[in-house]
């Protein structure tokens, strides 16, 4: 049985919010996993009509399940993944609002915001200028030698083990070029291999050989990746990061949210250190 063998999908009717079905139906098949379609609302409706109007097609050959509960989103989704052993959710970054054309701040509606700030689990987050592309074919993660990326690495090399795709680790340094390009040929190899064995810990051996490739690349690390996503065309990003949204908090992730077109796999590091996203040397400026 896949670990991830339960995958919820928070939907809101809007068509910016649907853009998750068509991925997350792939998932649930792929993985014989039990697809979890929430919908926070007053007023219930019939399985078939609710289906219809959070533009859920049948016929899928996925396990559909539909929730529709009263209250706040966002702790709905906290709620299911708790009374369904959830292992993964499926969202858009953007919800009614984007479909309105209101672009939310730092591309990320306030929905999805909570929901990445509390999830307990991998979110698989498709920014607003996703792009569909099924099936997926390679996975990029990074790593920063910080434990929230440990956690992400972790959750990609599982998940691609689980689908069958291999994973490229990459790690960004915005430090200068002179001295990481001296740094690069004599301790970065052996930092980057053991960033890459501290984030396989928790895996299983056919998990960790889902591990092809690693990356070192100086640059400004949102750069880095967004030019790796591109020249790979890579179908996912895996990113660790410590909930801290506010204003000079996650540069590099509010930067994936504007401009990325793949999946973003992003993990909640579990510390509780509050810091922002790890990626490179970044981090703490």
């Amino acid at each position: 049985m896949s670990r991830f063998d339960s995958i919820l999908l928070p939907l809101d009717g809007s068509p910016e919010a649907a853009k998750g079905v068509g991925c997350a139906m792939w998932l649930a098949r792929k993985l014989d996993a039990t697809l979890h379609v929430l919908h926070a609302t007053e007023q219930p409706l019939p399985v078939r009509e609710a289906l219809e109007r959070l533009r859920v097609h049948s016929g899928e050959q996925a396990e559909v399940v539909v929730h529709q509960l009263a209250g706040d989103a966002a702790a709905a989704v906290v709620e299911e993944i708790s009374a369904h052993r959830v292992k993964l959710v499926v969202m858009s970054a953007g919800g009614q609002s984007a479909s309105a054309g209101v672009a939310p701040p730092h591309f990320l509606g306030a929905v999805a915001q909570a929901v990445i700030g509390h999830c307990p689990v991998p979110v698989l987050l498709l920014p607003l200028k996703y792009r569909e592309a099924l099936p997926w074919t390679s996975m990029l993660a990074a790593v920063s030698g910080e434990a929230a990326a440990d956690q992400a690495l972790e959750a990609a090399a599982r998940l691609a083990a689980a689908l069958g795709l291999k994973v490229a680790v990459v790690h960004s340094d915005a430090g200068p070029p002179s001295s990481y390009a001296d740094t690069m040929h004599h301790e970065y190899p052996s930092r980057i291999e053991e960033m890459v064995q501290r984030g396989l810990t928790g895996c299983q051996s056919e998990e960790c050989r889902c591990v092809e490739q690693a990356i070192v690349r100086p640059g400004d690390p949102a750069t880095v990746l967004l030019e790796l996503v591109a020249q790979r065309t890579s179908s996912v990003l895996a990113l660790g990061w410590h909930g801290a949204f506010e204003s000079g908090r996650a540069p590099v992730l509010k930067r994936l949210l504007e401009e990325a077109e793949c999946a973003l796999l992003l993990v909640l590091g579990q510390d509780g250190s509050g810091a922002h996203l790890m990626v490179g040397d970044e981090i703490n400026e």
